[in-house]
């Protein structure tokens, strides 16, 4: 996202159901073979030995909190995630280090078939089940980190309607990321919506930059966990913890059935000369199933801004973003606040704009819609319109 953090509260859920195709037989049973019996190919922790996380009697985790799935011997560090022959590098294209080919917005403009037979309503096109990213956490470092935590590198999602990456941070050495007392790593993303009809892979390799030169730093996190689609429960806030050498970070996702991807864009099309020091909050929250908060944007307004940020999230069907804002004088004796809000129902094409015009300004709050249930015309050839595709793809062992 382009400022801020976004928090989620789970709320009543219903249960995960998802359709299975007669063809998905085969990649259902590779999963299996690489996920159980003799070939463990997932862990619950590559990036720090099993020992660092004490476990209670019942095999669980002492601090309560869930580790994810991390897939083993694959490494940025000693570039086996670049050799591997295995499932997951050979279907998730692990080697390729290009961002997705695929932006946001892709289905917005309807086709001629959505609205058939005189319908209002598309009928062409289907919701997707979509995964939802609230937030990053820097839950511990170890006793060799001290001071404030300048944290650079990356967090990259891959799913198979592109396995390219996805990046929801990236950030440079030279431009690190101080993480402050709550612990939330900002995230800039994701580019477009993801999709989680089958297992989603999120890379990581995160590095904590120290006085001296780029030897001196010290890796956080360097591995790739797997989150699935069939042990995560419909409209739930999940944390999942990933271990490091130095640290540890958490991640709060959800998985959506039947979402769509909503473009949310904020923007300032008239500012009143006289105001200067202008502060704007921007968020946008569910307002249905479960309960999430985005933060748009947080930060003075500048006179020759226009476009303020934009974030791409999943809305689940017959669900609704609420975008609030808070407009505030920064300076000055006659210091006014003034609040306004607009409501965005769910759709799977068009767009909505909405104007509020606050005196001090007026700003411009756009959603667009679209559906990630694209046709095969749109997609490249690493994209997979059906996850059953990817039966197709050989691979050499686990």
């Amino acid at each position: 996202m382009e400022s801020g953090i976004a928090r989620a509260v789970a709320s009543p859920k219903a249960p995960h159901s998802r359709v299975t195709f007669a063809d998905e037989t085969s990649i259902e049973e590779k999963r299996r073979k690489i996920e159980s019996g003799g070939a463990q190919a997932v862990s619950s922790s590559s990036a720090a030995p099993r020992s660092r996380v004490p476990l209670g009697d019942d095999g669980r985790p002492l601090d309560g909190v869930t580790r994810a799935k991390i897939i083993r011997h694959l490494r940025h560090g000693d570039g086996s995630i670049y050799r591997s022959n295995g499932y997951y590098a050979k279907v998730y294209r692990l080697h390729d280090t290009n961002e997705t080919c695929l932006g946001p917005m892709m289905m917005t403009e309807p086709s001629s078939s959505c609205m058939a037979d005189g319908r209002r309503v598309c009928q062409s096109h289907e919701f997707r089940t979509m995964m939802q990213i609230f937030y990053l956490k820097l839950a511990y470092t170890s006793s060799y980190v001290g001071g404030p935590v300048e944290l650079y590198g990356y967090v990259a999602v891959r799913d198979l309607l592109n396995p390219m990456r996805n990046y929801i941070f990236n950030r440079q050495r030279d431009d690190p990321f101080i993480v402050g007392h709550d612990g939330f790593i900002q995230i800039t993303g994701p580019k477009r919506g993801i999709r989680m009809e089958a297992h989603v892979l999120i890379e990581f390799d995160l590095k904590i930059k120290k006085a001296g030169e780029v030897e001196d730093d010290l890796e956080l996190i360097d591995c790739v966990a797997s989150f699935s689609h069939r042990t995560s429960r419909h409209a739930t806030a999940n944390r999942r913890r990933i271990d490091g050498d130095y640290g540890a970070v958490d991640i709060t996702y959800a998985l959506l059935d039947s979402a769509a991807e909503a473009t949310v864009q904020v923007g300032i099309s008239e500012l009143a000369s006289q105001d200067n020091g202008l502060k704007l909050k921007a968020a946008a929250f569910y307002t249905s199933q479960l309960s999430g908060q985005f933060d748009l944007f947080d930060g003075i307004v500048a006179a020759e801004a226009s476009d303020l940020s934009r974030v791409v999230v999943a809305v689940v069907k017959g669900g609704h973003l609420l975008v609030s804002l808070i407009l505030s004088q920064t300076g000055g004796s006659d210091r006014r606040i003034v609040q306004s809000s607009c409501t965005f129902p769910v759709q799977k094409h068009g767009n909505r704009v909405s104007v509020l015009k606050l005196g001090l300004a007026t700003i411009e709050v756009k959603v667009t819609w679209s559906t990630l249930d694209f046709p095969q015309s749109l997609l490249g050839p690493n994209c997979f319109k059906w996850e059953f595709m990817a039966a197709e793809v050989d691979y050499e062992g686990d």
